[in-house]
């Protein structure tokens, strides 16, 4: 566990979002802030949500949710500039428990993650927003896939993981709340489920880097969002 203090952002209607700025990364120096947001979808948002999402100044919306959860939850943010980048197609399985249900994501997609983490990388200057249904799992992987290129520190990011559980607890515990589980997942994903990930990838690709960039995320990109996420030094 780290001493990191993660900025909450207060979007009216959504629970479970926060500005990633101020994360360490590994050998001094943190991520900026209002560069990378994270979140459960905008379907949530109140009126006065989306007043303050707009005024947030989000520059580009990623939306890693498949077509048909988009018709069904449209997001309140439609307005804004949005990509809609699904890192699952239609017919994907989906394996449990958590562990083995972020490699297969992670193995069959690579393609769309490397999209996703480029979007992140040559989107306009100002806060860029991901998110997905409940902002946990495909949020969780692109955001931690993101941080791992600019030097992360990995428990400060597995903090980071971990606390949307306690974000959307209340949402989870209302009368009448829908949960979607898998038989045989451990229920509610840890800290160790992103790490674990991470490993998967640094042992099968040899690097985070490798990964995404043997699947089309280019040596521009990576520079563009090292720039991008990384504090400028006290002088």
């Amino acid at each position: 566990m780290t001493d990191y203090t993660p900025l909450h952002l207060d979007w009216p209607g959504c629970l479970n979002v926060r500005d990633l700025g101020g994360l360490p990364l590994t050998g001094g120096g943190t991520v900026r802030e209002r560069a990378l947001v994270r979140s459960e979808s905008p379907s949530f948002l109140t009126d006065d949500g989306v007043a303050a999402a707009t005024a947030y100044g989000l520059s580009r919306i990623i939306d890693l949710r498949r077509p048909a959860e988009i018709d069904l939850e449209p997001s309140r943010l439609a307005g804004l500039t949005a990509l809609h980048l699904p890192v699952q197609e239609p017919g994907d399985p989906i394996e449990g428990p958590w562990v083995p249900l972020y490699t297969g994501l992670l193995d069959r997609r690579p393609e769309l993650f490397a999209r996703a983490v480029a979007a992140v990388a040559d989107a306009p200057e100002g806060p860029v927003l991901v998110h997905c249904a409940a902002g946990k799992d495909r949020t969780g992987l692109v955001v931690a896939l993101a941080l791992s290129l600019v030097g992360a520190d990995l428990d400060a990011l597995a903090d980071d993981y971990e606390l949307t559980n306690e974000r959307l607890a209340p949402r989870y515990a209302a009368p009448g709340a829908v949960l979607d589980l898998t038989v045989g997942r451990e229920i509610p994903p840890t800290r160790h489920v992103i790490l674990g990930a991470l490993e998967h990838l640094r042992t099968r690709h040899g690097s985070v880097e490798a990964y995404l960039t043997r699947n089309g995320l280019t040596p521009g990109h990576v520079r563009a969002l090292r720039t991008r996420l990384t504090a400028p030094s006290p002088r």
